[in-house]
């Protein structure tokens, strides 16, 4: 199954990674809660994304967000989940599209809170989170579909390889169907309430 198959199989069974797995989510709200105190007691406060006084770096969030819908979207509509190790459309890039999708929304975020470099830091927790569930996942795909997964070892795990978008282009196979199976639609949440969010922090800093 070679090296990397049966380190994965040794990670499963790791406690640490196991504990992080099982509570990603309430790790991930309770460092989004501390980006937002931050952003709301900090110096500069969070970056104006609507109106005439909007930041004139506003595009880089609402480009990041996008992008982390659109891989998300992409690779709902390829995944053909718990049936096999899809390597079609972005998963011909990335071999996690779907974390991908969130650590870009969550980069979106971070980006409009005051501070980069409480930002960058946070980014950087929040990106390590996504890997113990990568690792588990990995190890049961390797488990149930051997072959398959040491064939798509050379994709890259979460930093798409853009080299390869005409394959991934040439390859698509997406469908409405699975895009509804696999909540594409989610994926929307981003960039949508990422102005929203903005806004709203800026009127609560007035207030206090």
């Amino acid at each position: 199954m070679g090296v990397e198959s049966g380190s994965l199989q040794g990670l499963r069974h790791c406690r640490f990674f196991y504990w992080i797995s099982r509570r990603r989510g309430p790790l991930s709200v309770s460092l989004g809660l501390i980006a937002l105190a931050y952003s709301l007691w900090g110096k500069t406060g969070p970056m104006d994304l609507l109106g005439s006084d909007a930041s004139p770096y506003w595009l880089a969030p609402f480009s990041l967000a996008l992008a982390g819908a659109g891989a998300r979207m992409w690779g709902a509509g390829n995944l053909a989940k718990n049936k096999e190790v899809t390597r079609t459309g972005i998963y011909c890039m990335v071999r996690h599209p779907l974390y991908l999708g969130n650590c870009l929304i969550y980069l979106a975020f971070l980006v409009t809170m005051d501070g980069p470099l409480v930002g960058s830091l946070l980014f950087a927790v929040l990106y390590a989170l996504h890997y113990p569930p990568m690792f588990q996942e990995e190890a049961r795909l390797a488990r149930e579909y051997p072959q398959a997964f040491e064939a798509a070892r050379g994709t890259p795990r979460l930093v798409p390889n853009v080299l390869r978008v005409r394959e991934a282009i040439a390859t698509d196979r997406f469908s409405l169907e699975r895009f509804h199976r696999n909540y594409g639609l989610r994926a929307l949440w981003g960039p949508i309430l990422l102005p929203v969010v903005a806004e709203v922090l800026e009127e609560l800093r007035s207030l206090l």
